[in-house]
């Protein structure tokens, strides 16, 4: 059985985008889930956080090689128990600008027939933000894509040219007509004046696309990142409650028992 394939994404950065990622992707291990995360952003702030030392394939090696079905050789056990990783390097950036063929493919080809994602449950892309060929391979090959914002106007301003990207993907036959758009993920609400101004003009755009629950602020987030340790083993009541309402959204937003 196939992996369900998820694409995270804004063009704008600074929005907890790889910290929601591997959040959910611990989330669903804490479900039983096995999954597959693939960084594609060259920051490679979501392998840092889940890989004590990068391994010598990369993203990089996988995207550049162009070989069908190259993806699984790549997967990496991380420091969170049920999460394998395809991490990132700096190199990565290179795809951006390097002469290559059918570029924006190649984690499609990659990942075709690859018998190793049968596998994972889940498949969770963290891209980066931007909206060029990197990204464009995270929604090629995704069955579905969450949007990742803060309440913030230059967030929103990035979630809209985020959108506009996935509509440009499913608008094309020979891209990904067939890409679902599950929603819109609001991170770090802090019950502010500007940020409930600004998720009320969220949900007024997009009143069928924001997801719950919105994901609070929390310090545990980043201590987690900081200690390269999942949320339940921060120990504090805000790491706690934070874990809780990322289950939340997995039970509210995947099929997982």
């Amino acid at each position: 059985m196939s992996p369900k394939i998820t694409a995270v994404g804004n063009r704008k950065g600074g929005v907890g985008k790889s910290s929601m990622t591997g959040s959910l992707a611990w989330s669903l291990a804490l479900r039983g889930r096995r999954v597959l995360v693939l960084d594609m952003d060259p920051q490679g702030n979501l392998s840092k956080w889940m890989l004590n030392d990068i391994p010598d394939r990369t993203m990089f090696d996988v995207l550049y090689a162009d070989k069908p079905g190259i993806l699984g050789e790549a997967a990496v056990p991380s420091l969170f128990p049920g999460v394998w990783i395809v991490p990132a390097e700096e190199s990565l950036a290179r795809i951006e600008v390097e002469a290559l063929v059918a570029p924006e493919m190649r984690l499609k080809s990659a990942a075709h027939g690859s018998a190793s994602l049968s596998d994972f449950d889940d498949v969770l892309i963290d891209m980066p933000p931007a909206l060029g060929r990197l990204t464009l391979n995270g929604l090629i090959a995704a069955d579905a894509v969450i949007a990742v914002t803060t309440p913030e106007a230059f967030s929103v301003q990035g979630l809209v040219a985020f959108l506009e990207t996935v509509e440009l993907v499913r608008g094309r036959p020979h891209l990904n007509p067939n890409l679902r758009m599950d929603g819109v993920m609001v991170n770090q609400f802090d019950a502010t004046a500007e940020h409930t101004y600004q998720l009320g003009q969220i949900r007024e755009a997009y009143p069928n696309l924001v997801l719950s629950p919105v994901i609070p602020k929390r310090t545990a987030m980043r201590d987690a990142v900081s200690a390269q340790i999942p949320l339940t083993k921060v120990g504090s009541r805000g790491a706690a409650e934070l874990q809780d309402t990322l289950i939340e959204f997995v039970m509210k937003n995947w099929e997982v028992n």
